[in-house]
């Protein structure tokens, strides 16, 4: 087992590239916070998990198996609030706890098994209702906290980048011509927009088997949106491995979504290459 008091070498670097400003007064705190959150939970440290940003831990404690998690993203105050949303519709893990701090976010929840990532799973063997039913039920549900910021903004600012780094696996910057006309398919979508809960990262590495049938969203981004966003993005995933003609209208039936607007929800998070 990983030393579960050690932030892994290869994450720490991560968060000194992305947030330098804080990487290192995280590091300093979080084994000690680490280890007073296990004594509050009376939990034993089982494993480190792969991460890319944060520092997480399984463990077993008295309430089960459960996840403890720190990040120092400046939005994981945003981050927790959504995951809370999200486990209140029985979309995502119950969370137990949640605090941030001067330099991180905590979050402890249940850790879901078997937990295995839709981009693992046999496609074959993945029932669209349930895989779309944590969506569905975030329908016109409100954002959990107020002033959060808008996945609208975020597309914006990556739509209008020349040099966009955190691209999608496989993928390139789109053109300046496409990414202009998404920029003006986003105007259109803020024109009827309600900022509403959303995910916001619905990628199929956020997305684990829950039992036997069920599914749950994890890590979500921390922003207001809107559910048809999330649509979108998990069936641009699901496009690239099945395609079918009739893809998109079961989307939309399964998720309550307009078929047009989930159309220009999927150009515009292709082309910002989500």
């Amino acid at each position: 087992m990983t030393n579960p008091l050690t932030v892994p070498a290869v994450v720490l670097a991560n968060v000194r590239s992305r947030w330098p400003g804080v990487a290192d007064a995280w590091a300093a705190q979080v084994e000690a916070e680490f280890r007073d959150l296990c004594q509050r939970h009376r939990a034993v440290p089982r494993e480190v998990l792969p991460a890319r940003y944060g520092f997480v831990v399984a463990v077993d404690a008295p309430a089960g198996p459960l996840i403890l998690r720190s990040s120092p993203d400046p939005h994981g105050r945003d981050q927790a609030a959504v995951a809370v949303a999200l486990a209140d519709l029985g979309a995502a893990p119950r969370v137990h706890e949640a605090f941030t701090t001067d330099h991180g976010t905590w979050t402890v929840l249940d850790r879901v098994l078997p937990g295995t990532p839709l981009s693992q799973a046999d496609p074959a063997t993945v029932d669209p209702r349930s895989l779309f039913a944590p969506l569905a039920a975030m329908r016109d549900q409100p954002p959990p906290l107020p002033g959060m910021p808008s996945i609208l903004d975020w597309l914006r600012v990556r739509l209008e980048d020349d040099h966009l780094a955190d691209l999608r696996p496989g993928t390139s910057v789109a053109p300046a011509t496409e990414r202009q006309q998404a920029v003006a398919l986003l105007a259109e979508l803020a024109r009827d927009h309600t900022p509403s809960l959303c995910h916001g990262d619905a990628s199929s590495g956020n997305i684990i088997s829950h039992g036997d049938y069920g599914w749950m969203f994890i890590d979500p981004r921390g922003m207001s949106g809107e559910h048809a966003y999330d649509v979108a993005v998990l069936a641009i995933r699901i496009g690239a491995v099945r395609p079918s003609p009739d893809l998109l209208p079961g989307i939309a039936a399964l998720t309550n979504v307009k078929i047009e607007r989930l159309d220009v929800w999927m150009t515009v998070a292709h082309t910002a290459r989500v």
